[in-house]
């Protein structure tokens, strides 16, 4: 494992020290959350969330085809069930990075990239209403593939950029109680039952996805554009999902740069 992080870790320098053009966008979301996790409550909890994602796109300078990528992202969801007894605390801390090939021009304007990504989760979900076990982690690490399409047109005098992006986890793992084992239990008096299990499209089908249009104003660009997070879980005995959809308003700019600079 710490082999594979250090290879990780050299070749992502590696990546930084010889790139042609970086593209940086910063993204703030406004939209609505729905959770449902049975260890915390039977019912299902909807309610505003806010997120706050800051993505860089580098394409390498030895190889133009292939682009390096990172993403970071925070989220925080304020939600009740439908009677309006009970209200939850949601927030996560997220990171992917990886690499993609990218095909250019295959028709005017449009490029599309194809890749994958290394990530993890940090994150909590916190019930009022619970006196027993009331709060639940969100801890986990993941394989993903991407897939991506940007179209550039004209209208008018002004050139736009069309942007839709998918994820889909693949391969990972991640932490989770079993149904009715408290914290507690697990870290004062040890009593680890195989909480840290694998996850696939089997157990944990998830996909994210976003769509967002880019205006050129002076050297930057604004960038407004819409967000689908469907995250999903089956672990042990429990069910998780988190469905969020939000609008997306920020900003990016094109970074160009000397391959040895």
């Amino acid at each position: 494992m710490r082999l594979r992080l250090s290879i990780i870790l050299i070749l992502s320098l590696a990546c930084l020290s010889g790139y042609a053009q970086s593209e940086r966008t910063t993204l703030f979301g406004f939209g609505r959350a729905n959770q449902y996790d049975t260890y915390l409550s039977p019912l299902e909890y909807a309610g505003p969330q806010f997120s706050l994602s800051n993505r860089t796109v580098r394409d390498l300078a030895r190889q133009p085809h292939v682009s390096f990528e990172t993403l970071t992202q925070i989220e925080y969801s304020y939600t009740k069930n439908a009677t309006g007894s009970a209200h939850e605390h949601g927030g996560a801390a997220r990171f992917d990075t990886g690499w993609s090939y990218n095909w250019r021009n295959l028709a005017p304007g449009l490029s599309l990239s194809a890749g994958g990504l290394v990530g993890a989760d940090f994150g909590f979900l916190y019930n009022t209403r619970n006196s027993n076990n009331p709060a639940q982690a969100r801890v986990g690490a993941r394989l993903s593939a991407t897939v991506e399409g940007t179209y550039r047109l004209r209208i008018k005098k002004r050139h736009l950029t069309l942007d839709y992006k998918a994820t889909m986890p693949l391969l990972g793992c991640m932490f989770s109680p079993q149904y009715g084992q408290s914290y507690y239990n697990i870290f004062s008096q040890g009593n680890y039952d195989h909480n840290i299990l694998a996850t696939h499209p089997g157990n944990a089908l998830s996909l994210r996805q976003r769509l967002t249009v880019s205006i050129p104003v002076k050297k930057q660009a604004v960038t407004v554009g819409y967000a689908s997070d469907l995250l999903q879980s089956k672990p042990h005995s429990l069910r998780q999902h988190q469905y969020s959809r939000y609008l997306l308003v920020g900003w990016s700019f094109d970074k160009p740069r000397k391959k040895n600079e």
